[in-house]
């Protein structure tokens, strides 16, 4: 009897061990199937170590699980399982923010689970609604809708369940202050949009251009439309003239459209794509049409610079490598191991304002070697977040520049 114990126990070991093994070889820092895919001409999805990795198993709902000891301390027993939105797969950007969030959860030692959207704004909620029922501690959430903000905090409100925004923040003064006394808001992070559209229309204005086409998402994006109005405020001011603005919420209309746009206006200086997706379709669209207009970008893209260093049709892009996916997910992870994040007034954090730069063609090599072929963070200085003040977490914000992280990379 005693010797059959002993073998029943071994027997469980080995099980466990194996369990061990596969699931750490669930490895997905990015959505599943986006790995090197081609968004435009020149342009595919992330290849940095911190974004690749082998696809995770397929749920029930469409969803991808992962999570792994590397690039962090394996997880433990009873380790938070995080969830996220992502629109859909194939954009470098969306991919770039989904594998900058999935980093940061493998080096604070816990799991994930995320789920496409599919690119349809309608199905996000559902989405929401599902990673709730599939046991998320907490859940990251990416939404391009103003009107659909009070429904998702009152689904994960309901539920008792933690909730940052990242990249895209509620534009209504109204949910802001509500979400101050929301004891599952953990807290939001986007860019400083304004700032991104302003800086591409000064530099327009300082090269004596007077005439442009604005290429950008859907109509009311949170995202683009501070920085199309920022844009046009700067440009229109400066003398300058907006002759069209084309808007499209569908990856394979972007060039199309931009193409028929410019049709109509084959003589405008430049396009201005308020992303990187935008950008690199416009470059297509002026190729095809055989034009010499120029474009200037918002995002980071590897293919957008690829593109700049060429110089043929790209000729400015700025951004700031979506580190707001980053950035939300150490406020989430510091709320679920029991550090939320607040101001001295007991306000979760609130960040709007990160500020992009630009990369010239002569520092592409060495913004791809910090940001593109690895995460712009180490996975120790990802972990060293843990636990960390308010004061500390705004400084490192304050502080986030290509010449900074240049230089902690070297």
């Amino acid at each position: 009897m005693k010797r059959m114990k002993k073998f029943i126990a071994l027997g469980l070991v080995l099980a466990t061990l194996v369990t061990s093994l596969t699931a750490c070889g669930n490895k997905d820092n990015a959505p599943a199937g986006n790995e090197g895919q081609s968004t435009e001409e020149g342009g595919s999805a992330p290849e940095n170590d911190a974004n690749k990795d082998d696809a995770a198993p397929e749920g029930e709902d469409g969803s991808q699980e992962g999570g792994s000891e590397e690039g962090g301390a394996a997880p433990a027993e009873g380790a938070f399982k995080i969830g996220y939105n992502y629109f859909g797969p194939g954009s470098y950007a969306l991919t770039t923010l989904a594998g900058n969030q999935s980093f940061v959860i493998e080096a604070f030692g816990d799991t994930y689970q995320d789920i496409s959207d599919d690119f349809q704004v309608d199905k996000i909620v559902q989405d929401i609604e599902n990673l709730i029922s599939s046991g998320c501690d907490g859940i990251i959430i990416w939404l391009p809708a103003d009107n659909l903000y009070q429904t998702v905090i009152d689904k994960c409100t309901e539920a008792k369940v933690p909730f940052v925004f990242a990249d895209k923040v509620p534009s209504d003064p109204a949910i802001k202050e509500a979400l101050m006394d929301n004891e599952y808001f953990a807290g939001a992070v986007g860019p400083a949009n304004a700032e991104y559209g302003s800086l591409i229309a000064q530099y327009a204005l300082d090269k004596g251009y007077k005439s442009c086409i604005i290429s950008t998402g859907a109509q009311g994006d949170p995202t683009d439309t501070p920085r199309i109005e920022a844009f046009k405020e700067t440009f229109e001011g400066g003398g300058g003239e907006v002759k069209q603005e084309v808007y499209t919420d569908s990856q394979d209309n972007i060039q199309p459209y931009t193409e028929n746009a410019l049709i109509a206006y084959p003589d405008v200086d430049f396009v201005y794509g308020t992303g990187s997706d935008y950008g690199i379709g416009a470059c297509a669209a002026a190729k095809n049409q055989f034009l010499e207009t120029k474009v200037l970008t918002s995002g980071l893209d590897s293919g957008a610079l690829e593109l700049l260093e060429d110089g043929t049709y790209m000729e400015f892009v700025n951004g700031d490598f979506w580190i707001s996916g980053t950035m939300a997910t150490v406020l989430l992870e510091n709320y679920l191991h029991g550090n939320p994040i607040k101001d001295a007034d007991g306000n979760p954090v609130w960040v709007d304002d990160i500020m992009p730069f630009e990369v010239s063609a002569d520092q592409f090599a060495d913004f791809k070697a910090c940001f593109v072929d690895k995460s712009c963070y180490s996975t120790e200085e990802i972990q060293a977040m843990n636990g960390i003040s308010y004061d500390e977490f705004m400084n490192i914000i304050k502080n986030y520049s290509l010449e900074e992280r240049l230089a902690a990379g070297k």
